[in-house]
């Protein structure tokens, strides 16, 4: 217990050394303004599978997004707005403006994880704009990719119980809406945290910060939907403003821990290092 708790502080003191709340503030300030333009467009792209329903839609950001009155009431404003428009033009307005802006998001994150594995950055800033915009575009499919499974989990429930029924027990709990969406964000943190940074890592490696990040965004929503449903009295500091400002806590403690996963990943990364040495 000890030896881990020196191993926590170790991380920690490296975390504080290389400043990565100032890196997460930059980060959740350009996401806050990337995260409209980027809902808009992959609502609207969800639109166009017809297995995917409003409600699906709801289920997925009420469970991601700390459930909060201010929150729910905007997400729900969002989404009942682009069923009422066309998600033909929805996409044409939005598309270029959407990526690029959340391409910034992104770029503040690749900093920050460079910061983290000790890298100088040598890309031309248009080319880095561009890799940041195709990895978006990346996580985009990922998402769509994750609701398409969740929906049609039923379809591929039976086809296994009628074709393979020993695997149909494995495949009824994979399947299920929680853990489905633990296992997806374990792959998205682990993918981000190999290729987003200069020098790409190993994908194995990035595992166990991945795992860390996936839990600890799952606790951080439950504990701010517990702290601003019984503590925080926040719609009497901003008024109309609360849902976004509880948005940008939301997403700052979130990428904090994004970071303190990276962090976790270099610390038996180099530990690793030196025991094959030795």
């Amino acid at each position: 217990m000890i030896r881990f708790l020196l191993r926590c502080k170790q991380i920690y003191d490296k975390y504080s050394r290389d400043e990565m709340t100032v890196y997460a503030a930059q980060a959740s300030f350009f996401t806050i303004l990337a995260a409209f333009p980027f809902m808009m467009l992959l609502l609207a792209l969800i639109q166009l599978i017809p297995s995917i329903t409003k409600a699906n839609l709801l289920q997925l950001m009420i469970t991601i997004i700390p459930s909060t009155l201010e929150m729910n009431s905007l997400i729900v404003s969002v989404i009942d707005d682009l069923y009422t428009n066309s998600p033909i033009a929805v996409l044409s307005a939005t598309a270029v403006a959407a990526i690029w802006s959340a391409s910034k998001g992104m770029l503040s994150i690749e900093r920050g994880l460079n910061r983290v594995f000790g890298q100088e950055k040598k890309r031309n800033y248009i080319v880095t704009r561009i890799i940041c915009a195709g990895y978006t575009i990346i996580f985009m499919i990922i998402c769509l990719l994750t609701l398409v499974l969740l929906v049609l989990g039923g379809t591929i429930q039976s086809f296994m119980n009628h074709h393979f029924p020993l695997l149909a027990e494995i495949t009824q709990y994979v399947l299920t809406f929680r853990t489905m969406l633990v296992f997806m964000l374990t792959i998205c943190f682990a993918v981000l945290y190999t290729y987003v940074p200069e020098k790409k890592q190993h994908f194995f490696s990035q595992l166990p910060g991945a795992v860390f990040c996936t839990l600890g965004w799952i606790a951080s929503s439950f504990a701010f939907s517990i702290y601003f449903n019984n503590f925080g009295n926040y719609s009497v500091m901003y008024g109309s403003l609360t849902a976004i400002v509880l948005l940008m806590l939301w997403i700052y403690a979130c990428v904090c821990i994004l970071f303190y996963g990276a962090e976790i990943n270099y610390y038996y990364s180099i530990n690793w290092r030196e025991r094959t040495r030795s």
